[in-house]
């Protein structure tokens, strides 16, 4: 009796010690899953702003420039001057 008596206190103890643990434990992967997520949604909004946002504006600039280009294209066959057409001209020089 007298040897449970001694042991108890420190079996208390441990006892205490492994929960206080594993309670902790819990409490640091739950703060770790939360930082994991804000850098995240940090990093979606900055590859929005720095990545998407600009290359959708060049996108959009760059399929006006080919409409523009089509038009004038579809009219090469309108140019009354074969031999000064500009857009001809234009295209052969780009050619060579």
């Amino acid at each position: 009796m007298e040897i449970i008596n001694q042991i108890l206190p420190f079996a208390v103890s441990i006892i205490t010690l492994i929960v206080g643990w594993l309670g902790g434990r819990r409490k640091s992967l739950a703060e770790v899953e939360i930082i994991k997520s804000d850098h995240a949604e940090k990093l979606l909004k900055l590859n929005d702003q720095y990545l998407i946002t600009p290359l959708t504006r060049k996108i959009d600039l760059l399929s006006n420039k080919i409409q523009r280009l089509e038009q004038a294209l579809s009219r090469i066959s309108d140019c009354r001057d074969e031999k000064n057409c500009p857009v001809k001209n234009e295209l052969k020089k780009q050619n060579k």
